[in-house]
This record gives structure tokens, C-alpha cells and sequence, in this order.
């Protein structure tokens, strides 16, 4: 029999979150709503090799390497990231299936589920995938909102980022990289909770100066 190849590890982050780090919707509105759009701004895609650790596909402006996000078909979103590595890595394109699932009978959960997707067997799809050294990553998140409150936010990943980076660098990068990324992104949810504020009480400040 045929041994079939195990391929890179997979690994697993739990973390539970109280209303000082957010609501279940402040965590779905971020996580489950424009995911890829909101990495290039903030988090779900994990890249470690190198010293590099780049936190994406759902957002990620604090993720400098995350150059571009490409919506390549709505219908069953189809997305390629593409990172922008310094010296002397070269550029990687992930390209991936989105799909998101939200239960809202209490308690709410949500799914965010991103598996690999190859393009080259549509001529169309293929000449919008960004150019670069082609890896894979497949994530499956899910959000629960639990009786007190709190969030519980439960990340599954596995990456291998092609070209000559063997997969055992990027797996023994992956368990620090996936916990960084709770603090990233909980530094971006209070910077956009802030901004936020800011608009709201300035505009609040307006109509009271215009009346």
C-alpha cells in the first residue's frame, strides 16, 4: 500500500476573551466580515520561517509584507494574498477559498474556514492570481460566545510556504507566531474601537457648535 505523504503539522490556539478585548460581534464584524480585506489592514494567514512572522488571511495593516489582497470571484470567495518579503525570500502568493458561517441562535458562533485553491485550471481566475513562490495554508476558526459573556476564539492552522524553505522551519515558528497574533490583533480592535470614538465624539462636537 501506498504510504500517502502526512504533510506539514497542524496546530491549534485557544484563547477566551472578556468585554475589555471585545463583544462576539466587535469579534465577528472583524473576524467573519471581509476577512481578507480586513488582513491587509490587521490578522488569519500564519507565515514563520526566518525570523519572519507574518500574521494574515481577515487583515493586517500592522503586516507590512501583506502587499496586496485580490478578490479574484465573489461567488465563494476566492482570494490571493500576496507578501512581499524581504531580502533574500522571495515573494509568496497564497491563494485561498473563504467561506464564512455565522449561528445566530444563542450562543452565537462563527466559522471562518480558508482551504487552498488552485486556479490553473481556469484561464480567467489564473491571469488575476498575483505572481510569486506559490504556498498553501488552510485554517479553520471558530468564534462561540459563552454564558458569561466571554468570547472564546479557537484557531486550527497548517502552512507550507513553497520554494526552499523546508516545512519543519516554518512548523517550529508556527505555535509563537499563532500566540503573537492574539496581541496584533487585539492592538488593532482597541485602535479601531479608539478611531471609532474619536469620530463619534467629533461629531457629536460639530452638531453642538453648529446649533
Amino acid at each position: 500500500m501506498k504510504k500517502i505523504p502526512s504533510g506539514p503539522p497542524w496546530h491549534l490556539r485557544v484563547t477566551r476573551h472578556g468585554p475589555e478585548d471585545g463583544t462576539f460581534s466587535d469579534f465577528w464584524n472583524a473576524l467573519g466580515s471581509n476577512h481578507a480585506e480586513n488582513e491587509l489592514h490587521a490578522h488569519v494567514l500564519i507565515l514563520a520561517f526566518g525570523g519572519h512572522t507574518l500574521s494574515g488571511p481577515a487583515m493586517a495593516r500592522y503586516i507590512p509584507e501583506l502587499s496586496k489582497a485580490t478578490m479574484m470571484q465573489a461567488i465563494d470567495p476566492v482570494w490571493s494574498l500576496h507578501y512581499a518579503l524581504s531580502s533574500p525570500f522571495s515573494p509568496r502568493t497564497f491563494t485561498v477559498l473563504m467561506v464564512t458561517h455565522l449561528e445566530a441562535v444563542s450562543p452565537r458562533q462563527g466559522w471562518i474556514i480558508s482551504i487552498p485553491f488552485d486556479p490553473r485550471g481556469d484561464e480567467a481566475l489564473l491571469s488575476l492570481e498575483e505572481r510569486g513562490v506559490r504556498g498553501r495554508y488552510a485554517a479553520v476558526e471558530r468564534l462561540r460566545e459563552l454564558e458569561d459573556g466571554t468570547v472564546e476564539w479557537r484557531v486550527a492552522t497548517t502552512t507550507t510556504i513553497g520554494g526552499f524553505v523546508p516545512d519543519w522551519v516554518t512548523a517550529r515558528a508556527v505555535p509563537k507566531a499563532i500566540a503573537e497574533d492574539v496581541l496584533q490583533f487585539l492592538a488593532w480592535m482597541r485602535q479601531r474601537r479608539e478611531r471609532a470614538t474619536g469620530s463619534s465624539t467629533n461629531a457629536v462636537a460639530s452638531t453642538s457648535k453648529t446649533a
